[in-house]
């Protein structure tokens, strides 16, 4: 009998974030693009806690977080495709999903956002990049379970990279 190897598959959590990497920062930077803050070693969205720094600026961090450095260098780790005669049939709810996919997951983590949302009402596409993979797969996921339609997930071995392509 073979001796079963341990081969483990490179996941994208594997490969570093530049962007995390980067800078190390400092706890109760504020990123001056978005307003998310730097604390307890994790970014946060926090308007009350905005307000009460902005208004006593001593010993805060003015910087601008990972999200928006990528979003400000064009980075991106997620690309979602949408196409379909139903799609525009549907647009309009299908973006309110999108929509509400991303505050979600704003919630959960407001490093997770939306770069860039192009609706190309001629070839039916909308096709739109996120600054995280675990975004595009769950936009994705999300129209497939309220709408059907085909889905598909391509992973880049090398790359923090996921292509979420949805037809219907």
């Amino acid at each position: 009998m073979r001796k079963r190897e341990n081969i483990k598959k490179t996941q994208p959590d594997d490969l570093k974030d530049p962007y995390l990497t980067a800078t190390d920062y400092k706890d109760m930077s504020v990123c001056r693009v978005c307003h998310d803050i730097y604390h307890n070693k994790r970014w946060i969205h926090d308007e009350a806690l905005y307000d009460r720094l902005v208004r006593n600026p001593a010993g805060v961090n003015f910087t601008v977080c990972p999200s928006c450095k990528k979003i400000e260098n064009h980075y991106y780790e997620g690309v979602v495709e949408l196409s379909g005669d139903f799609l525009f049939e549907h647009k309009d709810e299908i973006l309110h999903l999108i929509r509400n996919t991303e505050n979600r997951a704003d919630y959960i983590n407001p490093q997770e956002k939306i770069e860039n949302l192009e609706i190309d009402d001629a070839n039916k596409l909308i096709r739109l990049t996120t600054t995280s993979e675990d975004l595009a797969q769950r936009i994705g996921k999300n129209i497939e379970s309220a709408y059907d339609g085909n889905l598909q997930l391509s992973f880049s071995e090398d790359d923090r990279l996921v292509r979420v392509y949805w037809s219907r």
